[in-house]
């Protein structure tokens, strides 16, 4: 029979069946003074659906019929929700550890031995749970004068949840929305192109839903002949990324400008994706950029890889320009834009006359958490100047030279205090707001050490927490640092 515990969860009571609980219960009644402990120590061990309050768990294999049934025709991913003894429990369908059918699995934190992924993880967020409504403008930001589109994101978060934007001088200011770059000024010039005011760049306003691979996506740019004009061409990394739009969460909102046109892909995507088991439809909105890796792909010397941004998810990564994949793709005009002219100041600063920002030009080879990052740049006094701040993502990833990788970073005049490093920006990730979005200045390793999105992606760690308590991050293990290096900007 399975064994009942009673009384000592507060939470309400579970069945279990298992040889570890048998184990567990055997010693609470040869030591009733560590049953508490000993129940909590088995409670940790469970996936986020055993630790939902009320969930009785019938079986050897853990989740309740209930939460089998619910995602009966439905693939992973889809939405689910099922009735337990202690009320209506709501997530994602997803396979966990140890089974092979889908079942409806609550959004939850990760625990040690668990793997969680802000990229669309069950456990993670993906917009869900973990994701946000995000304003556009926060009335209270300070006016940044550059040439970078600001994200627009107007909302600030601490490290769990969307809160009012902290004051000047409390902890958390700095982030994001307390300061405003340019706005974007999108004109649709009724031709099917988009021009952007900021960057002067004329984009292709449609959706291009046949994935291509990238030689042929490069093709089909070259020979596009939209508006009058036949000079169109794959965007560059910088360029793509300037469409960014950091009010994005996946099943709330796409991460560009409304006035593009873009939809989610169809199931089929998924069909052949060696990563499949952790992708699902809302996160597939990878498009080509034309920005070559100069480093080595996923520890393949000779496999050449080119940068996507995914419009979907909010990451910068790369794939193969060879072999069967096949991203979205959109067309682009114009004199190319996102090159750096810096300027070293000879007083451990540099600025970017193409942008009008001003660096600092040496971090100080500290790694600190997404708050002490925060506060950091706030309490920084540097070059006479104490107006300093942690840069928005687009701010931050202008700064990456994707001619290098080792790190990608223009050391004539800008200095890393280890060619490894990965920096914080003031953003927080719309799909799951515990984490913000970093730039891999150094490779961007897996756990095991490989080179999986190269020195130039953007990703997103948990603002802070122990990182050992985390294995990976994804279907590719991405490594999870959480203390990250600073390098503010004015």
């Amino acid at each position: 029979m399975p064994i009942l515990i009673y009384g000592t969860n507060p939470s309400g009571r579970y069945r279990f069946s298992s040889p570890v609980i048998s184990i567990a219960r055997r010693i609470c009644i040869a030591t009733p003074h560590i049953m508490f402990l000993g129940i909590i120590a088995v409670t940790l061990s469970l996936p986020a659906w055993a630790q939902s309050p009320g969930i009785t768990l019938g079986g050897r294999n853990g989740p309740p019929p209930e939460a089998r049934q619910a995602c009966v025709g439905k693939s992973q991913g889809d939405t689910c929700a099922f009735q337990s003894s202690r009320g209506a429990i709501s997530g994602d369908c997803g396979v966990p550890p140890r089974l092979r059918q889908l079942v409806c699995m609550p959004q939850g934190g990760p625990r040690r031995g668990q793997r969680g992924d802000p990229q669309g993880d069950r456990q993670l967020g993906g917009g869900g749970a973990m994701g946000a409504d995000i304003d556009a403008h926060y009335v209270g930001a300070k006016a940044v004068t550059s040439k970078i589109p600001d994200t627009q994101q107007g909302s600030c978060f601490n490290t769990t949840a969307k809160i009012p934007c902290p004051v000047e001088g409390e902890p958390l200011y700095g982030q994001d929305a307390h300061y405003s770059g340019p706005e974007h000024r999108y004109i649709d010039n009724r031709d099917g192109t988009i021009t952007d005011a900021i960057t002067g760049l004329k984009w292709q306003k449609a959706h291009n839903a046949e994935r291509l691979s990238y030689y042929d996506a490069a093709s089909v740019c070259a020979n596009l002949n939209l508006g009058g004009k036949s000079d169109w061409r794959l965007p560059n990394i910088k360029e793509l990324f300037s469409l960014s739009d950091y009010r994005g969460s996946q099943t709330r909102r796409f991460f560009i400008a409304d006035v593009f046109d873009l939809e989610e892909p169809g199931k089929e995507v998924l069909q052949g994706d060696r990563f499949a088991s952790t992708h699902a439809t809302r996160m597939m909105g990878q498009t080509w950029s034309s920005t070559i890796y100069t480093g080595v792909h996923y520890g393949r010397p000779g496999v050449e890889a080119a940068f996507f941004y995914n419009f979907l998810d909010g990451h910068i990564k790369q794939a193969p320009t060879k072999g069967r994949n096949s991203l979205f793709y959109r067309c682009v005009r114009g004199a190319a834009w996102g090159a750096n002219d810096f300027k070293v100041n000879s007083n451990g600063t540099v600025t970017d006359t193409a942008t009008g920002l001003t660096w600092q030009q040496v971090d100080d080879g500290q790694t600190r958490d997404w708050p002490s990052a925060l506060a950091y740049c706030e309490g920084l006094t540097l070059a006479g100047h104490s107006d300093w701040r942690l840069p928005n993502v687009k701010e931050l990833q202008s700064i990456v030279d994707y001619s290098k990788n080792n790190p990608a970073l223009d050391q004539r005049a800008l200095n890393q205090s280890d060619k490894n490093g990965w920096f914080w920006s003031a953003t927080t990730h719309g799909d799951n707001i515990r984490m913000a979005s970093y730039v891999c200045f150094g490779k961007c390793t897996s756990k095991d050490g490989v080179d999986t999105h190269g020195a130039g992606a953007q990703r997103s760690d948990p603002k802070t927490g122990d990182p050992s308590r985390w294995t990976s991050l994804g279907g590719q293990e991405d490594e999870v640092r959480i203390n990250n290096f600073t390098r503010c900007v004015r």
